[in-house]
């Protein structure tokens, strides 16, 4: 999922695998993402389709990855100004390595090309 940091979308949530943010959440996390705070994110973590995400242990080199008690992964990583997101259910850390690469190399495109 692709979303503007002012919280609009840029994806379409109509895919059946699609991960699904509310306007509110995307904006919360398009703004602790700008601002680089990351308070509201430790202390009461971060909101997604409704689903409360804790901190796992920060990052993944740039990426900021949290974790549900149900070891569920969301990986987010932003651009100028856009925010890169996806979602996992996997623990093998071999997947989340490739989950947060490819949310990395996402980012880092939109980067370039000055999105």
């Amino acid at each position: 999922m692709i979303f503007g940091k002012d919280g609009s979308m840029w994806c379409s949530p109509d895919h059946p695998h699609a991960l699904v943010l509310s306007a509110d959440e995307a904006k919360r996390i398009g703004r602790e993402l700008t601002n680089q705070d990351f308070s509201g994110t430790r202390d009461q973590g971060v909101q997604v389709n409704g689903t409360v995400y804790l901190p796992e242990t920060g990052e993944w080199g740039d990426v900021l990855v949290v974790q549900h008690e149900s070891s569920e992964w969301v990986y987010m990583k932003s651009t100028n100004c856009a925010v890169v997101i996806a979602h996992s259910t996997s623990s093998d850390k071999g997947d989340q390595e490739k989950i947060a690469g490819a949310v990395d190399n996402i980012a880092t495109s939109l980067k370039k090309l000055g999105l």
